[in-house]
């Protein structure tokens, strides 16, 4: 576990300086100390495990007899607890005699499901910004592809003159509004400046979805594998999340959902143009007969629809929200994977009312995506958006050939993948059963970072999520190259 690294790290460089170190002391009372001083200083509160027996042994330099005896001394002070099967635990027990100002966080920790994020997010998130480390998953932008010079140019063009650091109103700013208009309008989406919501991102808009619209008996449908299982925005709510596979939905297109369900307060989630992990893509008929189940049933749908944009050839698919007659589709956009992560601006299109319910919301939640935010975005989509999507489609386009080949010299034996149409992933299916968990800590024992499917779906234990959007092209090849040397050396498959 995470924290038992974690708890191991802080326990370090105890020495001289504070005077508990000494040669006076025996040693187990070196180790009682040092648990005590922790525990007053908040590094271990109530419900933490310890570090075990032989670690702890092994940082001080001691036998294990000697941890025992010290963590006996501390048990019989009601300081530690074993709990049967599990370890030995800070005791919940009042410590007056030891701590100070240490509050209970663990029981606020314990009570939420964020506790139960998987260990793969966990280690993805500790890791990710870490000198020398290689993101060969990463879903975003290179920093080379983020348009600073741009921003910058934005900034000093029109700061003086434009710019407003006030609120704006709850829907987001006017001017900002009628450019996504026109946006979606390239996309087939009429839709007028009432009907659109600017939000901090398009994650804000799923979260405002889950708090404003679902119920406790809603059913959150959700194609699978999928990015929301990575996020957990919806697993903090008590309505209950309804898994279908992509192949199951594509198999039973006719007949998706059962025929006697009650689906009140209800809604379908999908990725349905370039879906995040596997870029599949729905055929238009496809979407239609979704759109047509969706309404008889009377399920609202969202649809995830930011990576579009970056349909390689051709003219890109067309979205449900552009197939919708009825107004059911309620459509999430954003600007993170094709402009800025940073720049936090998404937006939500559908019913104007809607659209006012969950502004509301917003506006008391955060008071609105940043107005600075909001006026660079608008100044980039009035003059640069187009020219900028051309030049990166180009740059990814590349980068993912690029990765195709390397995957086809080094790993094509060892699974499959289909044929990428855009965004930033390939999703590599492997075709013999191996140890992910496995593979993952040891490419990061080599400063490889990868995303294992189960990220996404406890079901997709067989399948890896490449990204070729982040990592540097002259690193892909030989990062997969390391990749294979891994399971080869270590036996993984």
């Amino acid at each position: 576990m995470i924290i038992l690294q974690l708890l191991i790290s802080q326990f370090q460089n105890k020495g001289q300086p504070d005077g508990r170190f000494t040669v006076d002391k025996p040693l187990y009372q070196k180790i009682i100390d040092d648990v005590i001083h922790d525990i007053n200083n908040g590094v271990l509160e109530p419900g933490m495990k310890i570090p075990s027996q032989r670690s702890l042994a092994a940082h001080y330099h001691v036998n294990r007899t000697t941890v025992v005896h010290a963590i006996e001394q501390l048990k019989s002070e009601g300081i530690l607890e074993t709990k049967e099967k599990q370890g030995i635990y800070v005791a919940d027990n009042n410590w007056s005699k030891y701590i100070h100002n240490n509050l209970n966080w663990q029981n606020y920790i314990g009570n939420s499901s964020s506790a139960n994020n998987q260990f793969y997010i966990r280690e993805i998130n500790r890791c990710e910004f870490q000198k020398d480390i290689i993101r060969l998953s990463t879903g975003e932008l290179s920093p080379s592809l983020i348009p600073n010079d741009q921003f910058r140019e934005i900034i000093q063009n029109d700061w003086d003159i434009q710019l407003s650091s006030n609120y704006e109103e709850p829907k987001g700013n006017i001017l900002l509004r009628k450019q996504i208009k026109a946006l979606a309008e390239k996309r087939g989406i009429n839709c007028e400046v009432e009907e659109i919501c600017i939000t901090s991102g398009a994650l804000q808009g799923l979260k405002l979805i889950a708090d404003g619209l679902l119920i406790p008996k809603s059913k959150i449908i959700v194609e699978t594998p999928s990015y929301i299982n990575s996020i957990r925005t919806w697993h903090n709510i008590h309505s209950k999340i309804v898994p279908l596979s992509i192949d199951y939905i594509k198999t039973n297109i006719n007949s998706i959902f059962r025929e006697n369900e009650d689906y009140t307060g209800s809604l379908f989630y999908c990725n349905p143009t370039l879906h995040n992990p596997t870029t599949h893509t729905y055929s238009i008929e496809e979407k239609y007969k979704i759109l047509d189940q969706c309404k008889r049933k009377g399920i609202p749908i969202v649809e995830d629809d930011i990576y579009s944009e970056l349909w390689f050839d051709g003219q890109i698919p067309k979205s449900m929200k552009e197939l919708d007659d009825t107004n059911q589709v309620l459509y999430l956009g954003s600007l993170s994977k094709t402009v800025s992560p940073g720049l936090r601006i998404g937006w939500l299109i559908g019913n104007e009312r809607v659209i006012d319910h969950l502004a509301d919301l917003k506006m008391q939640n955060d008071y609105g995506a940043s107005s600075i935010s909001q006026f660079i975005a608008t100044k980039w989509l009035e003059n640069y958006h187009e020219e900028h999507i051309e030049k990166i489609k180009e740059k990814l386009k590349r980068s993912k050939q690029i990765m195709e080949q390397a995957l086809t010299k080094y790993l094509a034996d060892l699974g499959w993948w289909k044929p990428v149409e855009g965004s930033f992933y390939i999703w590599f299916r492997f075709n013999k059963r191996i140890d992910l968990k496995k593979l993952f800590q040891m490419a990061l024992g080599e400063h490889i970072l990868i995303h294992p499917g189960e990220i996404y779906s406890d079901k997709a234990n067989d399948s890896l999520r490449f990204s070729y959007s982040y990592i540097d092209e002259n690193d892909i090849e030989s990062s997969i190259n390391k990749l294979r040397m891994i399971i080869d050396r270590n036996k993984l498959v």
